[in-house]
Formats: structure tokens, C-alpha cells, sequence
């Protein structure tokens, strides 16, 4: 896979669980009001409040995941472009010049 595909995934699956966690959020249901329904809605609360903070503690650790890949691809970049500085030095030292 080239290097600007990966990139392109790691922010394409970053923006889907940033959205999908911005969905839950926003379909949060109101309150219609009577104390049953008040009860039912904090119990509600509560479970959608834990279910977002799981959620939000998976896309956490899935980004830091996918920052180290990042920062490894970079770094093997870096790597691959001393090579390549390295290779062309080598080969352009040892050329004639012409007159």
C-alpha cells in the first residue's frame, strides 16, 4: 500500500468513529416529563453516558494506534530518502566531469 493510501485510510476510518460517536450524542432522547418518565430517562442517561465513554475510550486508543503507524511510516520514509541521498552521493562522487 503507498504511503499517501495509508494516510488517506488512517484519516478516513478517524473521521467514521469521530462521526459516529457525534451521532450518538446528538440522537439523545428528551425528556417527555412524569417522575416514571424522568426515572427511565436518567437510568437512559446513565447507560448512553457509559456507552459513549466506552466508545470514546475505543477511538482514543485506535487513534494513538494508528499515530504510531503513522509516525513509523514516517520514520522508514526518512530512512528509505537517506538511503536514496546516500546511493545518488555515491554514485555522482566517483563521475568524470565533462568538458
Amino acid at each position: 500500500m503507498r504511503p499517501q493510501d495509508r494516510f488517506g485510510q488512517i484519516k478516513k476510518d478517524h473521521l467514521s468513529g469521530q462521526n459516529d460517536i457525534y451521532s450518538q450524542i446528538s440522537n439523545a432522547p428528551a425528556p417527555s416529563g412524569g417522575v416514571e418518565d424522568f426515572a427511565t430517562f436518567e437510568v437512559d442517561a446513565a447507560n448512553r453516558r457509559n456507552e459513549l465513554l466506552f466508545n470514546i475510550t475505543n477511538q482514543i486508543e485506535e487513534t494513538k494506534g494508528k499515530l504510531r503507524q503513522a509516525e513509523q511510516l514516517v520514520e522508514r520514509l526518512r530512512n528509505s530518502l537517506r538511503e536514496y541521498e546516500e546511493m545518488y552521493k555515491t554514485l555522482t562522487r566517483g563521475k568524470p566531469r565533462e568538458k
